[in-house]
């Protein structure tokens, strides 16, 4: 547990209680609630019973649940509207079900979203970086996914094969080529030739073997290729949203709740984006595909990966992973494989962020912990009920979407 005492308690009595686990944004926020003159305590109690012996504490003004957790902050909610009805609370969520939950369980609780917060901030970090919105087709293609490649590059060879196989015909067995095309295909297909290949010259029968065999290897390549894609989750494509930008883009490394939220934003004011993230299974992976953004599998800090996502010829890169060394890293290889490329870095340690800015010099340095901390003190404290003793008829319904 830690406390930072109200350094302006002379003019005002009001003691926020902010739970949740240790960390930047929790120690942030009673940062910046004590530098209003407001005193607030953060605290994770460990069980249920502790959160309701620290709740029925005399003197809260005010309750903010801030965690990363959406189940806990569900959990925490329900305990603060159970032990403390009359208690002004707000609480920070990331899924939008439990959105939906909480806003028809505890009509007043103010719910809020950090990772819309923080990917704002970022959006407006990459903007100024000179990334500007542009129709996506202008921005070309990119296959990123290997099996699409694989996919792609035999469906290619097969129609290569084709080709020559009407063309061969055409020239030795003298045919029109609407039975070209139809004896070609069925040739590759190994169903049957053309009727006159048995009389055609010995070049035509050595070259169209060679052809059928091509392409035999090709269509196993191609089989196992679109295998591969329908048994598992497709997060690019060749056409349409989620198909990956060629060059003009913003690559986006680390799609957790920060990089959903940002990528989505970037995508809606205009600007073609391709999204990075390490863990396949990580929970927001599963909600590109239904949000039509285009998303890798990769680490962010691997030459061989950045080159695949054309960081040569991208806008610029914004590393928003929720590990602050991971993005310095990601930073440092960008800069050192694409020197002048725009960058923008989340970080949430005050700290590590002020040696980063005066060391290294990397790019755009967005301390994301003060700033999402700072929009949260605001809406406490616009409210004004974290300053008045908490009644019944001092409880707002929040009518926000």
């Amino acid at each position: 547990m830690a406390s930072v005492p109200d350094t302006q308690g002379e003019s005002l009595s009001a003691k926020v209680l902010v739970l949740g686990e240790p960390g930047a944004l929790g120690e942030a926020l009673v940062r910046r609630l004590s530098a209003a003159g407001v005193a607030a305590q953060l605290t994770n109690p460990p069980t249920d019973a502790d959160v309701k012996a620290v709740l029925e504490q005399d003197g809260w003004t005010a309750a903010a649940i801030i965690t990363r957790d959406d189940a806990l902050a569900l959990r925490l909610t329900l305990l603060c509207e159970h032990v403390h009805p009359e208690l002004p609370l707000w609480a920070t969520v990331f899924d939008r079900t439990i959105v939906h939950q909480l806003r028809a369980a505890v009509p007043a609780v103010r719910l809020l979203s950090p990772s819309e917060m923080a990917a704002g901030e970022l959006a407006d970090a990459c903007l100024t970086q000179g990334v500007r919105p542009r129709p996506r087709w202008s921005a070309g293609l990119r296959l990123v996914d290997a099996a699409l490649r694989l996919l792609v590059g035999a469906g290619l060879g097969l129609a290569a094969a084709l080709i020559v196989q009407i063309v061969i015909s055409l020239i030795a067995l003298h045919e029109g080529f609407v039975d070209a095309l139809f004896f070609s295909a069925r040739a590759l297909a190994t169903i049957a030739d053309s009727p006159a290949a048995g009389r055609a010259s010995a070049w035509f029968k050595i070259v169209s073997t060679a052809d059928v065999f091509i392409a035999v290897g090709l269509l196993a390549v191609f089989t196992a290729a679109l295998v591969r894609i329908l048994s598992r989750l497709r997060l690019t494509t060749v056409l349409g949203p989620r198909s990956a930008p060629g060059h003009g883009h913003v690559i986006v490394v680390g799609f957790g709740q920060v990089g959903f939220r940002l990528t989505q934003m970037l995508r809606d004011r205009g600007v073609p984006v391709l999204a990075l993230e390490a863990a396949e299974h990580a929970p927001a992976v599963r909600l590109a595909p239904r949000a039509g953004l285009p998303l890798a599998i990769g680490r962010g800090d691997d030459r061989t990966t950045l080159e695949l996502l054309g960081v040569r010829r991208c806008a610029a890169v914004a590393a928003v992973t929720s590990d602050d060394l991971t993005n310095v890293a990601i930073g440092l290889a960008v800069n050192d494989l694409a020197p002048g490329t725009p960058l923008v870095l989340r970080l949430g340690d005050g700290d590590v962020a002020a040696e980063t800015d005066s060391l290294l010099h990397l790019g755009t340095i967005c301390d994301v912990h003060d700033v999402v901390a700072g929009e949260i003190a605001r809406e406490i404290l616009a409210s004004g009920e974290a300053i008045t003793p908490p009644t019944r008829e001092n409880r707002t319904t929040d009518t926000r979407p």
